[in-house]
């Protein structure tokens, strides 16, 4: 049987997270959950996780969720796991749901190479396979993070995550390194997860309420140092990969740019994103990478 062991990055988590771990525990054979540097605010919360049968790490300091990862990583590969799972804090798997990720693996043939295994719709919205394997395994050129199950030897020949982007755009870089190892990336048919995508913000153009079919419209919003990062990290990985992947880098553009142009005029705190997106895109061009500068980090978080 292949030891499946999950991988949890946390921060500042809520008697809720410790409930979906609780649940999440009775789907895999092990489970890790990495602590990023939570204020102590956590600590209550953090007693109840070391209670549970998981192995808890603490992190000094808020490092990234790709270095909390992969130190979760680590640990799972160094008890001798098969596959791993990663999960965000906000997540819960259905409880078919890893079963269904190893029956995609096993399905595969030696000339589809699986790699990795993601989810197949996200609060409902299907991930829409690009193309088809011979065995019939809807394959994704990239997917969201949390339900990536990994097998051993994509992590080993692929590497860990990219600690350098701290916070998004981990995902997408790692698919594509994932690929140009020969990897490929299926989608787990039939599994719908529910995942926290952040709060909807009212599109007010200039202030002015926009309303469709008598509401008014929302979008997707991030506040501004997520934007930072946001833009800070596609511009890296669009550099990266102008020339290995022209076509993906004109997609990644026509699919950031319009949210990026509704953050800048329709939201709340315009002054603070167009900061959040002019910084990063000098970041970004510059390859500069980590954390957030701290001056930079107080302005945005205001």
């Amino acid at each position: 049987m292949a030891l499946v062991i999950a991988v949890v990055p946390t921060f500042g988590p809520d008697h809720a997270v410790v409930a979906r771990l609780e649940r999440l525990r009775t789907l895999v054979d092990g489970l890790i959950v990495v602590d990023d540097g939570s204020p102590d605010s956590a600590a209550p919360v953090l007693e109840r996780i070391e209670a549970l049968d998981a192995r808890l790490i603490r992190s000094p300091r808020n490092l990234g969720i790709a270095h909390a990862l992969n130190r979760g990583i680590e640990a799972a590969l160094a008890e001798g796991a098969d596959y791993v799972l990663t999960v965000d804090q906000d997540t819960d798997l259905p409880p078919e749901y890893v079963q269904r990720c190893l029956d995609t693996f096993a399905a595969a043939n030696a000339v589809t190479r699986l790699g990795i295994v993601c989810v197949d719709a996200v609060n409902g919205r299907p991930s829409l396979p690009t193309w088809y394997s011979p065995e019939g395994l809807g394959l994704v050129p990239e997917a969201i993070q949390t339900g990536f199950l990994i097998s051993r030897e994509c992590l080993q020949e692929t590497g860990l995550l990219d600690e350098r982007l701290f916070i998004d755009c981990v995902d997408t870089e790692y698919c594509l390194r994932a690929r140009d190892r020969g990897f490929r990336i299926a989608v787990a048919s039939g599994t719908d997860v529910r995942h926290a995508l952040g709060r909807r913000a009212p599109m007010r153009p200039f202030g002015i309420p926009l309303r469709r079919a008598g509401r008014t419209a929302s979008y997707q919003y991030h506040p501004p140092l997520r934007r930072y990062y946001i833009t800070r990290n596609n511009i890296d990985l669009l550099l990266r990969y102008a020339r290995a992947r022209p076509r993906w880098v004109l997609g990644v553009i026509r699919r950031e740019y319009p949210p990026a142009v509704t953050t800048l005029v329709c939201g709340p705190q315009r002054l603070r994103q167009g900061l959040a997106f002019a910084a990063g895109l000098v970041h970004g061009l510059r390859r500069r990478r980590g954390p957030v500068p701290r001056a930079l980090g107080l302005l945005l978080r205001g």
